[in-house]
């Protein structure tokens, strides 16, 4: 045993990397960097090093696991199987016990469990974006790329228990992200008012806090933990049929990453992660295959549009193809594929906050993949894509498409919602 139990966990991932070199072609930030250390291969082989005593975890570079996506193309494309996903969230753990967690990055885990802390924290950077710019948020956060953020909490509008609008079918636990609360809400707006056409009793835990994500993809397992524990009793205690998430990147953290993390824990935790993650699906899945839905003719002109395919639906979830599917009982409504489809969008969480001008780079080369196929709309399954997307197409002063979460989509191509 060496002194980095998390991945002594996973030797034999380790082990399964015959360093081929597949993963190359589908990660971004080797493209972008062209350096071998900062490819998933040369991150495994970091790791190997480390393992043996050959380096010291303070002789590894930062940018060698905080200068990755966590985009997980590496591990759809390994011929061997190898589990980035565990390895590379395991490694940021081991460095971050070994060397510390930087002071920012703790002092926003540790916000994050309390709520109130969050309001009043996001409630002061939306008033200095407006007064004083995004870049003065920016450099207050050390740096970091600040999305643009809402004055008030969406959490606070939504009613704890929505009734449907056609005969029940099924009660949906409602897990609002990060990205719809306090950022832009329309997705998640648009995520509950079909589900409500679509006959669901909707409940939204109003005590939940994040998911952990932003935690555990920086090695703070124990806020994860924390996080996880609050959110596990309030989804069990709201006794649903399933749990839903309009963002990809929550769903998938409860469906993968906190079974993994209470693996330590006592065993009613991990049972209770198990038995939440097992109702937890994705919002086209539960969509298309648990509503089997019939959606209203329409008298608006056809229109095409394309799906960027957003990591955690496609190389976590492994439902990408539903989003497809669902789209297409739309009356009207061409796919036209894009190139690069399943390749990230650059935005990666954090990594966008930290390496916002490669982030950018990257998102141009998935807008120039959009722009090609010449449609109208643009798909996404995580609020955190689509505000990339927005973002890199003001960039470059990209008019006449429109980047949409599916449930918005379909809640403006019914009718339901107001087109913006």
């Amino acid at each position: 045993m060496s002194e980095f139990p998390e991945l002594d966990k996973l030797k034999n991932n380790l082990d399964a990397c015959v360093t081929c070199g597949m993963c190359h072609a589908v990660c971004p930030t080797y493209h972008l960097s062209e350096r071998e250390l900062l490819s998933p291969r040369g991150r495994i082989l970091l790791l190997r090093r480390l393992m043996k005593g050959d380096i010291l975890p303070d002789e590894i570079s930062p940018d060698a696991f905080d200068f990755c996506t966590l985009c997980y193309a590496c591990q759809t494309a390994c011929p061997a199987g190898v589990r980035t996903d565990l390895l590379f969230i395991a490694a940021r753990q081991s460095l971050a016990e070994a060397n510390g967690i930087e002071r920012t990055k703790k002092l926003v885990f540790q916000i994050l469990e309390k709520p109130s802390r969050v309001n009043l924290v996001v409630k002061a950077a939306a008033l200095t974006q407006k007064l004083f710019g995004k870049r003065t948020v920016d450099s207050i956060a050390g740096g970091m790329a600040v999305p643009d953020l809402r004055m008030n909490p969406y959490l606070r509008e939504i009613p704890e228990e929505l009734e449907p609008e056609e005969n029940k079918t099924l009660r949906i636990g409602f897990f609002l992200g990060c990205m719809s609360n306090y950022v832009d809400e329309r997705a998640a707006k648009a995520s509950l008012l079909v589900l409500q056409k679509l006959g669901c009793e909707i409940v939204t835990p109003p005590g939940q806090v994040c998911c952990g994500a932003p935690a555990f993809n920086n090695g703070d397992f124990e806020t994860a933990v924390r996080l996880a524990k609050i959110n596990l009793k309030l989804f069990e205690e709201a006794e649903v049929d399933y749990i839903v998430s309009p963002d990809a990147t929550c769903g998938g953290a409860f469906r993968h990453e906190i079974p993994h993390l209470m693996q330590d824990e006592d065993d009613e935790w991990y049972l209770l992660a198990d038995q939440i993650a097992k109702k937890t699906i994705d919002w086209p899945s539960l969509v298309n295959d648990k509503l089997n839905p019939s959606f209203p003719k329409t008298n608006s002109p056809p229109i095409s549009v394309t799906i960027h395919d957003s990591c955690h639906l496609t190389h976590t979830q492994k439902a990408n193809g539903k989003v497809r599917e669902l789209l297409s009982k739309l009356p009207g409504v061409k796919i036209i594929e894009m190139e690069e489809s399943t390749i990230c969008c650059g935005f990666g969480g954090s990594f966008s906050s930290l390496y916002s001008m490669e982030s950018r780079e990257w998102t141009q080369r998935k807008l120039d993949n959009v722009t090609s196929t010449g449609v109208q709309v643009a798909i996404a399954s995580s609020p955190g894509c689509i505000a990339q997307l927005k973002r890199g197409a003001e960039d470059r002063q990209l008019r006449g498409i429109r980047f949409k979460h599916p449930a918005e989509f379909i809640a403006e191509r019914c009718g339901w919602m107001e087109i913006r």
